[in-house]
């Protein structure tokens, strides 16, 4: 049960949300921007095969994320990004190289990638995997070249 202070607090922190026409706390929250899985439009190259979940182009600002599948036996390019990147595993197994060091992933395992470093994912099975960075961010292959990401627009 809250104490007479923390529904006093409670209440001005809805009450001032209100006021900054963030939401109505006294409905039920229903998000502003909605992504269907539906609505996903999945994009294929060399046995990768990756939708954007949320990018510029379906209302993210900051941060976009990917849902990806792997075929058995693929890799991605060899890329690196100007920023972070982390790609959670949701089934399979496999390897990456990162910085001309090889791990290994299966299900459930996170991977990080550091700002600027050569990074690759072999996939041993058929994997699954969502994975998130900066908005910002610019893919670029080992010899400087741009890569323009078909799945963020």
């Amino acid at each position: 049960m809250r104490s007479q202070h923390q529904s006093a607090i409670t209440d001005r922190y809805i009450t001032k949300l209100n006021e900054m026409n963030v939401m109505d706390m006294s409905k039920s929250f229903t998000p502003s921007y909605v992504f269907r899985k539906e609505e996903n439009q999945v994009h294929s190259m060399q046995g990768n095969h990756i939708a954007g979940v949320a990018t510029s182009a379906t209302g993210a600002q900051q941060v976009e994320m990917w849902c990806g599948r792997m075929d058995a036996n693929s890799a991605s390019p060899p890329h690196c990004h100007d920023t972070e990147e982390i790609v959670l595993f949701l089934k399979g197994s496999g390897r990456a190289t990162v910085a001309g060091r090889e791990v290994r992933y299966q299900s459930g395992d996170t991977l990080i990638l550091p700002r600027n470093q050569i990074h690759q994912i072999f996939s041993d099975t058929e994997s699954e995997f969502v994975s998130a960075m900066p908005i910002t961010s610019t893919v670029t292959l080992p010899d400087g070249v741009v890569i323009d990401l078909p799945w963020r627009s």
